[in-house]
């Protein structure tokens, strides 16, 4: 692993990292680990914040640049005061806890390349030539050459698809439409609600990652499958109105009794679940000895910020 060396950056990938530092006060090291790539995928640069420093190593020589830009982007992202997935429940089994995981992250960075692909439009780091390699590098990945059932070959289509139709811009919908019809089909849909959202917005962003994850959900089940209970295992951050805030917990949340296990206390979660979306904004610290249903009534008279602030519950203001 190499140090890349600021000298060698452009311009404006030099005005994102001044950026990061300034809004982090966090240094930003850029080393690359060059690898023979013989497909560009948007993997190809990773990052780890941490306490002092923001390391992102790139693996792509030849289109450095582009996944340098885009890894940064990523980065800001992750450090703005928008919606974030959470989890602190687990099923007790890793593989199901990292399939559910890795899937809702997979929505979650798409949705993010629906703003990105716009900044790295307007910045140059995205030009046609760097689309064409980009949707290459999606053919290859269609077809792994490797043997998977027919229904998980379709989901992984689906991300692949909807990763496609929105960072690729919809340049070769055509072409995927007909190769791979069912997954397609599963793919717009998800489109759809980017489409029909103002990622900008705090609400309107947070609603649309519900919908994806709800609509991907509903793919698996189709399929024959369990879903997988996005909405209790995962918590994103709420945003909620000022006047939300001073309402009665009861009147905005309800409290479930989770068959997932709290990791802080190996104890079933009380998950927060708001009404009218469905969606886990926390796992409560409850004493599950201490629950009887007097105890309900009088937790519930709380107010919505009395409950958040007793739980270390971030939000945002609509």
């Amino acid at each position: 692993m190499e140090k890349i060396e600021r000298k060698s950056i452009s311009s404006n990938i030099l005005e994102q990292i001044d950026r990061i530092e300034q809004s982090s006060n966090k240094k930003v090291v850029l080393s690359s680990d060059y690898k023979d790539q013989k497909a560009l995928t948007l993997d190809q640069a990773s990052h780890e914040i941490k306490d002092k420093e923001i390391d992102v190593v790139v693996t792509n020589e030849v289109y450095r640049d582009f996944v340098l830009a885009h890894e940064l982007y990523h980065v800001e992202i992750e450090l703005s005061d928008g919606p974030k997935i959470y989890n602190a429940v687990t099923s007790g089994h890793n593989e199901v806890d990292g399939r559910i995981i890795s899937t809702a992250n997979s929505l979650q960075e798409t949705l993010e390349h629906a703003l990105i692909v716009k900044k790295q439009t307007e910045d140059g780091t995205y030009t046609h030539d760097v689309k064409m390699k980009y949707l290459d590098g999606i053919k290859e990945a269609l077809d792994p050459g490797v043997e998977i059932d027919p229904a998980n070959m379709r989901f992984f289509r689906t991300l692949l698809i909807f990763d496609a139709m929105v960072f690729g811009e919809h340049t070769k919908d055509y072409s995927l439409k007909e190769e791979y019809p069912t997954s397609f089909k599963y793919a717009k849909k998800l489109s759809d609600v980017l489409d029909d959202n103002d990622l900008t917005s705090n609400f309107q962003s947070r609603r649309a990652l519900i919908r994806l994850l709800e609509d991907y959900n509903d793919v698996i089940i189709s399929n024959g499958f369990e879903g997988m209970h996005y909405h209790e295992f995962l918590n994103i951050t709420p945003v909620v109105s000022e006047r939300q805030l001073r309402l009665t917990l009861n009147q905005v949340y309800q409290i479930k009794h989770s068959n997932f296990t709290d990791r802080r206390y190996n104890e079933k979660a009380f998950v927060l679940l708001g009404i009218n979306d469905g969606q886990s904004v926390a796992s409560l610290d409850i004493d599950p000895n201490k629950v009887e249903p007097e105890f309900y009534q009088k937790y519930y008279q709380q107010t919505v910020q009395e409950t958040f602030e007793s739980n270390g519950v971030h939000y945002l203001i609509r």
